[in-house]
């Protein structure tokens, strides 16, 4: 059934969208029939796909959901904001499944759980949808429940931040390090490393396979650990939970027995023999007379249980610990090994038209070909050359011209409408709302507007930052607005558009703008500049210390925002992506932040310097001009130069200095400048020499490379030179 079980994911995941988005307006509109109708029928289909296969609280989560639509249908049962929370959440859950059965195949352990409590939610109960994280919250975090005395006070009671790392077999190809990213872990407080698969004896263990998990608390919120992991968001769970003291001081162990009797103390050495170390013939000699051991003492105790259950629970010291702390009428858990997980598919859905010119060119291309012999057998017959020049140019034009029709079928292929990363903000602005009591129109333009989905996978994160900060600085509560006179609801409008090749995304608000002078201060505070250097900054200039790492003016830390990693994190992902951020804000008005990126991140566009003899590329994306420059016109104090160029002051820095290289011909009149545009103003960068602009194919550094600063990739020139493309930001 794996075609059938590939078509229900990927239609469970189109109704799931666009519940979504019919549950958003149905309730701006209670009264909206074909809103409800839609939620009914998305519902409906998804009760009776899932009941083809092997998903009971699937179905039975939609079916609860099915059952309470009908009420608001019959007018049985109004539309209210709490209501609305708990079909958002149903959704929510819905949609972790369905990512679930598209990785591994399967639903979690704790989709029974789970499925329980939001069908008690919708019948009512709404108490009933949150436990404690002892209860509900470690059901996604089984390792919890396992914690030991030690490890729960080194990691503290409250409000945590809970993490399950597990990393491709394959990153130290692809150069992540996976302690590197804990170490980035801010209030790192608990880690537990485990084997993702059963060890096997060190003949046998490939050293270049990643075969570990990471389980770790953190005692920083989600928003301040999630950028340690971007690099690797399909790997990683992150999620909030309270970690409760332990009743007592009892090891899970003993909860079989009574405390401090000699059959606990036996039960707790029984673990303490599966984590003695040994080769793999005298680790499965030990867990085989464990199991015995523990079997016969159940049974002293009265509490037989299956001898293949025993077994099962003695593989590790901790699954014997969780399966006496549970009783011994429960089995224990089960994992499916590493091995026989599948891996996700990536599906990309293309218009059949846009196939079809691809054939068709395909198609013309076999023709231009199928020329190329009799121009080769005229060639070799002698024929003359001014004849077979004027053909040879005719075939090159021709071919050129399909090659250029051919690239951009393709490019075609992967193009899909902004309103893929558009989709999620309705959902996001209407939560975000509702917790910090405003009220907010979101307008959304261009939804149509397409670029590679490359960029689309890129601009998801920092869009979402910038709705953020919108939401919570941005945008005054109603009172304030209205003293303002402003209407009470602000307005947070997120528009795109295709300009110069490429893709802009605008988000603005009409909210209380940024203070420049509140920008000087807290820059001042922080450390960041001295009192005399934010004094002199012009107020555009104070604007975009937003970008600053850790800069932030808020007063308090939330999970919203407040930690000075939200902008810098949108200009970092945008200028990797070759693509640049601008910002302009008015006190009293509003704000606006635009994003401008590269339709593409397949072909990008380069301009070729050279500098030592050796050849480099600089999106063009990042040039602002290129001219030579008299050596008399450079001004230098100490090691710093800087130029004038088109009448502004900007900092030159030469490139052989920046890449290590030895100084230059000292005595050339002039130099060539790159002026290149970043987000903190503008440099012109010293080269040797500049050539042509070329269309090229980034290929990203990988392995070991990937983890060198100052390169976006290499690219291969039309004539086969070899270029090393540079990322500015990260040299300069």
């Amino acid at each position: 059934m794996n075609e059938l079980f590939d078509q229900f994911i990927v239609e469970a995941q189109e109704l799931l969208e666009s519940a979504g988005g019919a549950l958003l307006a149905l309730e701006r509109d209670p009264a909206d029939r074909a809103s409800v109708g839609e939620l009914f029928r998305a519902f409906h289909t998804l009760k009776g796909a899932s009941a083809l296969f092997e998903m009971a609280p699937f179905t039975r989560l939609v079916h609860a959901g099915e059952d309470t639509l009908s009420l608001l249908r019959d007018g049985r049962r109004g539309m209210t904001p709490e209501l609305a929370d708990r079909l958002f959440r149903v959704l929510d859950q819905c949609a972790r499944w369905v990512a679930a059965l598209e990785g591994v195949g399967a639903l979690p352990a704790d989709a029974p759980t789970a499925a329980d409590a939001l069908v008690r939610g919708l019948a009512g109960d709404g108490a009933a949808e949150d436990s404690g994280a002892d209860g509900g919250e470690t059901e996604a975090f089984p390792w919890l429940a396992a914690l030991t005395a030690e490890e729960r006070a080194a990691a503290g009671e409250g409000r945590l931040t809970a993490i399950d790392y597990r990393p491709d077999p394959e990153c130290f190809f692809t150069g992540d390090d996976p302690f590197g990213l804990f170490r980035r872990v801010p209030d790192l407080r608990l880690l537990r490393i485990e084997p993702a698969e059963p060890l096997t004896g060190p003949a046998e263990i490939d050293p270049y396979r990643c075969i570990l998990r990471f389980h770790a608390l953190s005692g920083a919120d989600i928003e301040a650990v999630r950028p340690a992991f971007r690099s690797v968001p399909d790997q990683v769970q992150i999620a909030a939970v309270t970690l409760n003291a332990p009743a007592t001081t009892v090891t899970p162990s003993v909860a079989a027995a009574p405390p401090d009797s000699l059959a606990a103390r036996m039960l707790e050495e029984q673990g303490r023999i599966l984590e003695l170390p040994g080769s793999a013939g005298e680790r499965d000699a030990r867990r085989a007379a464990v199991a015995r051991a523990v079997a016969a003492i159940l049974t002293s105790l009265g509490r037989p249980a299956e001898r293949r259950m025993v077994e099962a629970a003695c593989d590790d010291a901790g699954t014997l610990r969780r399966f006496l702390a549970e009783g011994p009428s429960r089995p224990a858990a089960q994992e499916t090994p590493s091995a026989a997980i599948p891996a996700v598919r990536r599906a990309l859905r293309v218009e059949p038209e846009r196939m079809d010119a691809l054939m068709t060119l395909v198609g013309e291309l076999s023709v231009v070909k199928g020329q190329l012999g009799p121009l080769l057998r005229r060639a070799e017959d002698g024929e003359a050359a001014t004849d077979l020049r004027r053909d040879l140019k005719g075939f090159s034009a021709r071919l050129d011209s399909l090659v250029g029709d051919l690239r951009h079928a393709a490019l075609r292929l992967r193009l899909l409408p902004l309103a893929r990363v558009f989709d999620p903000l309705p959902r996001l602005v209407r939560d975000t709302a509702r917790r910090l009591d405003k009220s907010v129109e979101l307008v959304l333009e261009g939804a149509e507007t397409e670029a590679d989905k490359d960029i689309l996978d890129v601009l998801g994160e920092p869009l979402l930052h910038l709705v953020r900060n919108a939401l919570d600085h941005g945008i005054e509560p109603p009172e304030r607005r209205t003293a303002a006179g402003k209407p009470s609801a602000g307005t947070l409008r997120v528009r795109a558009l295709q300009d110069k090749g490429g893709v802009v995304v605008e988000v603005s608000d009409d909210g209380a703008g940024i203070d420049p002078e509140a920008m000087r201060r807290a820059a001042v505070a922080k450390g960041l500049l001295e009192s005399e250097a934010a004094a002199a900054l012009s107020d555009a200039d104070a604007v975009r210390l937003v970008f600053a790492p850790g800069f932030s003016t808020a007063g308090a830390v939330s999970d919203l925002s407040g930690r000075g990693v939200g902008m810098d994190a949108v200009r970092a992902a945008v200028e990797r992506a070759g693509g640049r951020v601008e910002i302009a804000s008015t006190p009293g008005t509003g704000t606006r932040v635009r994003l401008s990126l590269p339709l593409t991140l397949s072909i990008t566009r380069v301009v070729v310097v050279e500098m030592a003899g050796a050849l480099y590329g600089i999106p063009v994306a990042l040039v602002g001009g290129i001219q030579r420059v008299p050596r008399a016109a450079i001004r230098a104090v100490k090691r710093a130069e800087s130029v004038v160029l088109r009448d502004r002051v900007v900092p030159l820095v030469r490139l052989r200095r920046l890449l290590g290289q030895p100084e230059g011909d000292r005595a050339r009149e002039t130099d060539c400048v790159v002026l290149a545009e970043l987000g903190d103003g503008p440099v012109a960068l010293a080269v040797d020499d500049v050539g042509e602009r070329a269309d090229v194919v980034l290929r990203p550094m990988t392995g070991v490379l990937r983890s060198l600063r100052g390169y976006a990739g290499t690219a291969v020139l039309g004539d086969g030179r070899l270029i090393l493309v540079l990322d500015l930001r990260e040299l300069l």
